[in-house]
């Protein structure tokens, strides 16, 4: 029989699930994490799900709440940590890819700093807590308030061959076609990965909008990897001829102006090829937006704004 399950202040005793808002200081601020643990009656490893760490992503929060909450403990081999909004106060905020808390993105800056800005406080709480005791991790984003997405997965190249062909096969048992195995600096998949845990970024939904289809079919892949990992029963298929991409570039503004893109999700695109167009108040073209490689459209930003720096488009390459 496993042992208890500790969480911070939870304490979960086997074939139990608890729930706490634990409070968490950052310095100079507190904020509340809710935290869902799961403590499952049979061996196996541990998992953490994370969710929420950009506050505007709500198919991911949604998919992580209904996970914690539905999943049946006598299911469970080993234990699932889930933290369905990892980031509060950019919920609350509605911010866009800033924590609310500073000027910080948040999933820039894992491991984190108990020393630093608040949002690496934040980071250094979270990796600490919920991520460095895990064998296994998944963090649920999806397209920001103003990013239109097609679904895909991370996971990270790494020199340890095992932890990247779990990380892989936890990727492909999502069942989501787009995977591109690349690193993104400071992001909690990335930093669980070269601490020898397999870890993925998996993407869905769009703009904000949360409709329970699309959770359905975002809880559907977690629990696939769950099955893969042998924290849930059952094994359902894995195509793993499925290409791999090597690269997401961000293509981003290097004005501030009016964005207009023509192309759209899933359009293949060509190097130097015209994604759109930036102009300025009166219509006239400051910038012509060339995609720098070939490659598959995931995100396009839907907002008319853009700023110097900002991001218009991501590409699968």
């Amino acid at each position: 029989m496993s042992d208890t399950l500790v969480v911070g202040e939870l304490q979960v005793r086997p074939g139990e699930r608890a729930t706490a808002v634990i409070l968490v200081s950052l310095g100079e601020q507190t904020v509340g994490v809710p935290v869902i643990a799961i403590n499952g009656r049979q061996p196996g490893p541990r998992v953490s799900i994370t969710g929420g760490i950009h506050g505007g992503e709500y198919v991911g929060i949604e998919t992580a709440r209904r996970l914690g909450m539905g999943l049946d403990p006598e299911s469970v081999a080993g234990s699932l940590v889930v933290v369905p909004v990892a980031n509060p106060a950019a919920l609350r905020a509605r911010a866009v890819y800033n924590s609310a808390l500073d000027t910080h993105n948040i999933n820039r800056v894992f491991p984190g700093n108990p020393n630093g800005d608040p949002s690496e406080r934040l980071a250094y709480w979270l990796f600490e807590t919920v991520i460095r005791p895990s064998n296994f991790h998944i963090d649920l984003h999806g397209g920001d308030l103003i990013e239109a997405l097609r679904p895909f997965v991370l996971y990270v190249r790494t020199d340890n061959h095992d932890v990247e062909e779990t990380s892989r096969r936890m990727a492909f048992a999502t069942g989501i076609p787009d995977i591109i195995r690349t690193e993104v600096k400071g992001a909690a998949y990335a930093e669980a990965t070269h601490l020898g845990i397999p870890s993925i970024i998996a993407e869905v939904g769009e703009n904000g909008m949360w409709a329970d289809a699309t959770v359905g079919r975002f809880e559907d892949a977690v629990r696939g990897v769950l099955q893969t990992v042998e924290v849930l029963p059952g094994r359902r298929p894995i195509d793993e001829s499925v290409h791999i991409y090597e690269d997401l570039p961000s293509v981003d503004s290097p004005v501030d102006g009016f964005f207009y893109p023509t192309v759209a999700l899933g359009d293949r695109v060509t190097k130097g090829q015209t994604l759109g167009t930036i102009t300025d108040y009166f219509g006239n073209e400051l910038h012509r937006v060339e995609s720098p490689v070939d490659g598959v459209v995931l995100i396009v930003v839907t907002t008319l704004v853009t700023n110097k720096g900002d991001q218009l488009l991501s590409l699968a390459a």
